[in-house]
């Protein structure tokens, strides 16, 4: 009898995760992951989709019921016993660093551009330069590292660096060989004693991008808020965003710098991650700002858009260069492991001098 009881009790515990998709609410994804779409029988064109049974193993394999839950605590086990991440985009550093496994290419010097796409890059931003200074604007143009690039020590000794230059490093000699106007933020912030990166996030901390944007204004030779200088609680309210992808059903949060910024959204955005936010700041003394923007732009654009009047921030790729008018001020950032998307999306200058060249 205790054979059929176990036996049963096994058999309960595995239909769980699917039949549990028939009454339970659907999986959502944990931070930057990408779940399956539900399969269809036919293609957009009309034809069988030859591939519907792959795809819906894929489906159930991303959305069975407690997924999120048995994710959660496999990783626990794993981090806790083995010290190694599960979750293949999260790197498990040591004393609860986590790190973004795209970013390794760089962190092992591995360049993955050639030394012609690398001076393509650079002929980009070049083109971008001297698109909005011949429309009367200024322009910056700055790369947010990596957060390994600045903090390797908790990297598992595992990776191992190499000594050739990576994307960076090739790109940068050009962007000084082309006089590109760039805010060096590798430099800037490996001269900082604190720690300006979130411990189980990619990116910089509230403090670390008031820093930055003090020395972006800076280098613009703009007037600006010192935001380096202000005061500001600290809060633990920031759930990492390496953190949720290990840990989708974990509860823990991290300590985050709470800033007061004067500016107001033109209509309040759904998230930091909008494609497109506008915002205005009545006391401001400059005019009008065109951030070009990834991720890292999250954090960043609340202390800029304090400095400007106007203030139109995009994530779009291509950039929209052609809204760039006089008197604008336009910084384009990026981050590091992202570099290559300049040659992926070079912007659409129409028939201005140097398009030719990017091509």
């Amino acid at each position: 009898m205790k054979y059929k009881i176990f036996t049963a009790a096994f058999v309960l515990l595995c239909l769980i995760p699917s039949a549990g998709m028939l009454f339970l609410p659907p999986t959502q994804a944990a931070a930057n992951e990408r779940l399956s779409p539900k399969p269809t029988l036919k293609n957009e064109d009309g034809s069988w989709n030859t591939a519907v049974l792959d795809q819906v193993t894929d489906y159930i394999a991303d959305h069975f019921a407690l997924r999120q839950e048995m994710v959660t605590a496999n990783a626990a086990l794993q981090t806790t016993l083995l010290a190694t991440s599960p979750a293949e985009d999260v790197i498990y550093g040591s004393d609860g660093w986590l790190y973004y496994a795209e970013t390794l290419d760089d962190y092992q010097n591995h360049a993955t551009l050639t030394e012609e796409q690398a001076r393509q890059v650079a002929q980009t931003v070049a083109d971008m330069q001297a698109y909005c200074e011949a429309r009367g604007a200024r322009f910056v143009f700055t790369i947010a590292p990596n957060k390994n690039s600045l903090y390797p020590e908790h990297m598992p000794s595992r990776y191992l660096q190499s000594d050739s230059p990576g994307n960076y490093e090739l790109v940068a000699k050009y962007l000084q060989e082309y006089g590109v106007h760039y805010a060096d933020l590798f430099t800037f912030f490996s001269e900082q004693d604190e720690v300006l990166y979130l411990q189980t996030d990619s990116h910089w901390t509230n403090r670390g991008a008031a820093l930055a944007h003090d020395f972006l204004m800076q280098t613009l030779g703009l007037p600006y808020t010192p935001f380096g200088e202000a005061s500001y609680t600290t809060e633990n309210t920031h759930r990492g965003d390496l953190y949720e992808m290990l840990y989708p059903k974990g509860t823990e949060l991290e300590a985050q710098q709470q800033y007061e910024i004067d500016f107001s959204y033109v209509t309040p955005p759904r998230t930091a991650e909008d494609i497109l936010i506008q915002t205005t700041s009545e006391h401001a003394q400059n005019g009008r700002l065109i951030l070009c923007r990834d991720s890292f732009g999250n954090a960043l654009h609340p202390f800029l858009a304090a400095d400007f009047r106007e203030a139109v921030i995009t994530r779009q790729m291509p950039y929209p260069l052609t809204q760039v008018q006089a008197g604008d001020t336009v910084i384009v950032e990026i981050v590091e492991r992202n570099i290559e998307n300049l040659l992926k999306y070079p912007p659409d200058l129409g028939n201005s001098q140097g398009t030719e060249s990017v091509e």
